[in-house]
């Protein structure tokens, strides 16, 4: 991901960018269609350099219910073909993100996007996140066989929804599924869930971190290794180096951080 373009931070785009408190102040004092075309701007082109330390959806989403926002635009976000091109987390996260505020403040046009795209959409685990902590059990159950047909009922479509289902970071629309009465519904998200949970103990049983008498190099594999399957593992990786590394690694530490990929 680029680093995304941040205005100056006297603008109300820079404003709203950054997330100051005075942003929406002057959103509110601006015209309308200005603001809402800033805010647009902000939710559809993730201004943040790092969404897991800088939480903004919320003040997003306040700002569109003080403005009246509607969220056609962010429906032409989310449907637009480059959906399916561009798959990454930051096009779509901090937009599904807002949508699940506005879903809890009430807003009926926001909670029905968040469903048509968890059944249509590439970053359907995370629209599905949401709809897991703000939508009726009957919203959820709906989505069922929409998510399920993501996965071919074959040994590796199998495996891959074990490997979601034991990872789905809300349980609950998956414990709902497991209890449906259809066949293709329920057995085979209880299967999933049995064999997510098997998966489970063989990584404990036969744990891939790192053991003792790692070399500093073994540890910058690992972490290699997981952040090309998707998994960020450089807290635990830095953990590691402080227990193997010692004065005489310092220059390949210092080079690594130079040149390496995260």
């Amino acid at each position: 991901m680029f680093d995304p373009f941040i205005a100056p931070s006297g603008t109300l785009l820079g404003l709203l960018q950054r997330g100051r408190g005075d942003g929406t102040l002057h959103a509110l004092a601006a015209p309308r269609s200005e603001a809402l075309a800033a805010l647009h701007h902000c939710v559809l082109s993730d201004p943040r350099h790092d969404w897991q330390v800088e939480n903004r959806s919320l003040y997003y989403a306040r700002l569109y219910l003080d403005l009246d926002g509607g969220v056609e635009e962010i429906e032409r976000h989310l449907t637009d073909p480059e959906d399916h091109l561009d798959t990454e987390d930051s096009r779509t996260g901090l937009a599904l993100s807002v949508l699940g505020h506005l879903a809890s403040y009430g807003r009926g046009d926001a909670l029905a996007l968040l469903r048509r795209y968890a059944a249509t959409g590439s970053n359907w685990a995370w629209a599905l996140d949401e709809l897991a902590l703000r939508d009726d059990d009957a919203g959820l159950r709906s989505l069922a066989e929409p998510v399920l047909a993501r996965f071919p009922d074959d040994p590796e479509g199998r495996a891959e929804l074990a490997a979601t289902v034991r990872d789905a970071y809300e349980p609950r629309p998956w414990r709902l599924w497991a209890d449906d009465p259809r066949e293709a519904v329920g057995a085979r998200v209880r299967a999933a869930s049995e064999q997510g949970s098997f998966d489970r103990w063989q990584r404990q049983m036969r744990p891939g971190g790192p053991r003792p008498g790692w070399s500093v190099q073994a540890v910058f594999d690992w972490a290699r290794q997981g952040l090309e399957r998707g998994s960020v593992l450089h807290v635990p990786a830095a953990r590691c180096l402080a227990a193997v590394a010692g004065p005489e690694n310092r220059a390949e530490i210092v080079e690594a951080a130079r040149s390496g990929p995260d």
